[in-house]
């Protein structure tokens, strides 16, 4: 079973949906997430959870995430985005200079809340705001926590400003632009939106469909399949002494006497990886102590609890090109 993370650049026009029917028709493989939806407008970083990968994408969908988009000044719409119907047009803001804009942006920094727009995947008593908004029905919606690290300046033109934003998981981007449209006094919509980054991963790495569906064979997806080591590469870490590791399984207890190694800082709560020798990254776990405090007690007491395990696959053949085969992780 071929299993792992494959960055896809998605174009404009497509949903994420389409992007994984494409993916199981051309691979056979039925068991395919996505990390983090994008509409059919934007375009840009979609990773794709392949086989037992899929139970990473909880994980990954609470990385940051940063993005490339511009904003159509003095035209409102009810989407907050160019698919949207125009709701009102105003004159746009005269002598706007790029100071003055950046004045402007810079109000936007730092953690507020957000209240998600109506047309979005957020579920009200079980039903998506976006089939109400088809309705015509609109409901309250609770304000969430979100945080902005920066929100860059790219180009100003007649009526459009293009922007770099680096925020928080749940950011909506559309709601961003109408906010900055209504803080210019014009109002404005999303007019472009690509992503560009989710935590490590780079759009640079991404590969598109099309490149997919016309010449990829079974060594291609192999070879381009990214794994839990560089998906989990900045959490700390506790390396194990090599003799414990055949005993992990979901829910094991690690006391202190396991411990060869610990890595980096963390609480109580945190998620941590597993590590053995060599490297190699043996799962996930949840520290029940801070990384300070596990030297103050007895070598027996836990110290973490194994929340997933990752275990390593490799088929006598590793020369063959079907998709079944080969040198492949599974988590």
């Amino acid at each position: 079973m071929v299993s792992g993370v494959l960055l896809v650049d998605k174009p404009v026009g497509p949903t994420s949906h389409d992007i994984v029917h494409g993916l199981r028709k051309k691979t056979g493989i039925d068991r395919i997430g996505h990390g983090g939806t994008l509409d059919p407008m934007a375009s840009g970083l979609l990773p794709l959870f392949l086989g037992d990968a899929t139970k990473m994408s909880g994980f990954v969908q609470t990385h940051d995430k940063s993005y490339e988009f511009d904003i159509t000044l003095g035209i409102s719409t009810d989407t907050d985005d160019s698919q949207g119907e125009v709701l009102s047009r105003k004159p746009l803001p005269e002598k706007l200079s790029d100071e003055g804009l950046r004045n402007v942006l810079s109000g936007f920094l730092g953690e507020h809340m957000q209240e998600p727009p109506m047309f979005s995947a957020v579920k009200q008593k079980g039903v998506p705001l976006y089939k109400l908004a088809r309705k015509g029905i609109t409901v309250e919606r609770t304000p969430r926590p979100v945080t902005i690290y920066a929100l860059e300046l790219i180009e100003k033109t007649d009526g459009v400003i293009s922007l770099l934003v680096h925020c928080s998981k749940g950011t909506y981007v559309r709601v961003l632009a109408r906010q900055i449209g209504e803080a210019l006094g014009c109002g404005g919509h999303v007019s472009r939106l690509r992503r560009i980054s989710i935590g490590p991963f780079s759009v640079r790495e991404a590969v598109g469909p099309d490149v997919i569906e016309s010449s990829w064979r079974g060594e291609d997806l192999e070879s381009a399949l990214i794994g839990p080591e560089r998906v989990f590469c900045d959490l700390p870490s506790l390396e194990l002494l090599p003799h414990v590791s055949p005993a992990l399984q979901k829910g094991t207890l690690i006391p202190g006497v396991w411990i060869s190694r610990r890595e980096g800082l963390f609480h109580a709560k945190d998620t941590i990886r597993i590590m053995g020798k060599g490297g190699k990254i043996l799962g996930l776990a949840q520290a029940l102590l801070g990384s300070e405090e596990t030297n103050q007690f007895p070598g027996g007491v836990p110290v973490s609890r194994i929340v997933l395990v990752f275990r390593t696959k490799i088929p006598s053949d590793r020369g063959a090109s079907s998709l079944s085969k080969g040198s492949v992780a599974v988590f």
